[in-house]
């Protein structure tokens, strides 16, 4: 379990963090406000968009203190990314390809499997919750893979931004191994605001890849064009971040016309870290990936635990703020 106390608490007076459970879903406030919604439930995508992306076992939405949701779930484009989730791409199970990630394969998917504890408090307050991770490499009825749990810590603060800690710890449940193989992306993973995102930001920054990639000397998108930027813990951008091994990611934008955005750490003892990043060229999308340094395996009852922090915030990206909080987190 995340260890509950922090010196996080200790910059602001005690305030309470209510976590409260409904049939649908965990919700979490601030001080009042929100900061969270974890859906139990299966979430439906609209009616434009094909039913196989329906999902539940994530968070969206998530706020920053002013309200404004950073998260994003059913875009058009790729309509399974769900806000802030999880999941592996190419695995190798029972001889056969599955893809836990890319739900429209129909090889695999993960969804809530149940709540373990909830809990509120006036320094933290959070929940357990358990998810499966489900193959579909026969006509019979899945077989579960992998079961993960998430430890979820909420800190009853608002600067730099509302704190939420996840520990993730994934349990090989089969009979037989699966092997994570190399790819680019996979793990945890988080899609940005929908505002973020525009044919024409899309258009913008294809041409600055493309000239990038020519080996000419341009400048990334402004804020206003691109409608989203990244910015690591390396001082980097989309280009030369994409695949770099990094303390945390800041994804950042506007949403109903306010600057906004939301720092993802991870932790010094989380598996290959610094893990590797990749950063989605033209989306609001970025995960943290191990499997991009090459496979790995988890053998029946093998255990695999990864710890983040997310910081959802207002304003621009304060790399000064999400570095002491980095050290504050894994210290």
């Amino acid at each position: 379990m995340i260890d509950r106390s922090s010196a996080f608490a200790q910059s602001e007076p005690a305030a309470t963090v209510k976590c409260s459970e409904t049939p649908q879903a965990i919700h979490v406030t601030v001080h009042g406000k929100p900061v969270l919604t974890y859906n139990k439930a299966f979430q439906e995508p609209p009616e434009s968009i094909d039913p196989i992306y329906r999902r539940s076992g994530y968070i969206h939405p998530l706020y920053t203190p002013n309200g404004h949701i950073v998260t994003g779930d059913f875009a058009p484009d790729h309509a399974h990314q769900h806000a802030l989730f999880g999941a592996f791409v190419n695995t190798t199970f029972q001889g056969k390809h599955v893809d836990f990630w890319n739900q429209h394969k129909r090889t695999g998917n993960v969804s809530h499997h149940k709540v373990i504890e909830v809990h509120s408090g006036n320094d933290v307050g959070g929940f357990t919750v358990e998810l499966i991770h489900e193959a579909f490499t026969t006509a019979d009825p899945p077989t579960p893979v992998l079961k993960e749990q998430w430890d979820v810590q909420i800190h009853a603060i608002s600067q730099p931004g509302f704190v939420v800690d996840i520990q993730s710890t994934i349990t090989c449940i089969a009979e037989s191994p699966l092997t994570i193989n190399p790819y680019h992306y996979g793990g945890m993973a988080f899609r940005g605001s929908n505002q973020w995102v525009t044919a024409e930001s899309e258009k913008a920054i294809n041409e600055y890849l493309k000239a990038k990639e020519a080996g000419e000397n341009v400048e990334e998108p402004a804020i206003e064009v691109a409608r989203h930027q990244f910015l690591t813990s390396k001082g980097e951008g989309r280009f030369e971040g994409n695949g770099s091994h990094v303390k945390w990611v800041d994804l950042f934008g506007h949403v109903d016309g306010k600057p906004c955005g939301i720092a993802m750490l991870g932790h010094r003892e989380n598996f290959r870290a610094p893990q590797a990043v990749r950063l989605h060229p033209s989306k609001p999308y970025f995960c943290f990936a191990p499997m991009v340094d090459g496979e790995f395996t988890l053998a029946p009852n093998d255990t695999y635990t990864n710890r983040y922090r997310y910081i959802a915030h207002d304003d621009a990206p304060d790399s000064e703020a999400i570095q002491q909080a980095w050290l504050e987190f894994t210290k």
